[in-house]
């Protein structure tokens, strides 16, 4: 009974089964996710979280006692109930409520919604500091929610501002503002679409 103890304890300590393991990067499914040690990876990972229709990661985003939403300008002015007061809270429901749209109509298939941004050498970086960070890019949203009343294509300029946080130094956005291209559905109207 000792020795085969003593060979399960020498084969156990070979086999490495008492070795610790590398923490594995956070994820939901096969949404890839990057650590946002960098205002960059965040761009990566929003993009990655709204296409994966990944909600607690895109919730992960954000610093949510801070964030603010600013709709495309026009559409704000002809319609500022709709837009105004849109924090994390509107914006967490909004985005849920367009999951579960594209999720009925669509199910769970590749593609269903589609961001799509410059790679990051396209990317103009207004501000890159220690501890904030804007960015502004061009971006064609297809959203496949299935109303009819509400357009599936959306294009614009997105900036983004991001902050790093100083209790666990991760960024986050922080601020959004969204302009729609003339004579093209805005990421706002969307957005707006959903809003309750």
């Amino acid at each position: 009974m000792a020795r085969r103890l003593m060979w399960t304890v020498i084969l156990g300590v070979s086999c490495g089964w008492f070795d610790t393991r590398t923490p594995e990067e956070p994820s939901e499914g096969s949404v890839p996710w990057r650590q946002p040690t960098q205002a960059r990876y965040v761009v990566e990972n929003l993009q990655h979280s709204l296409e994966g229709m990944a909600l607690d990661l895109w919730a992960r985003c954000f610093l949510v006692e801070a964030f603010v939403f600013h709709a495309d300008p026009a559409l704000a002015r002809t319609d500022p109930a709709r837009y105004e007061g849109w924090s994390w809270e509107v914006e967490e429901r909004v985005t849920r409520r367009l999951i579960e749209a594209v999720e009925h109509h669509w199910g769970e298939k590749d593609s269903s919604i589609v961001v799509r941004l410059p790679p990051s050498s396209g990317q103009e970086w207004l501000v890159n500091g220690v501890d904030s960070a804007m960015v502004q890019c061009r971006y064609a949203l297809t959203v496949h929610h299935g109303s009819p009343d509400v357009d599936s294509l959306a294009r614009g300029t997105l900036r983004w501002a991001f902050r790093r946080s100083s209790l666990d130094q991760l960024w986050y956005l922080v601020e959004w503002w969204d302009f729609g291209d003339e004579n093209a559905t805005a990421w706002s109207a969307i957005k707006g679409a959903f809003r309750e």
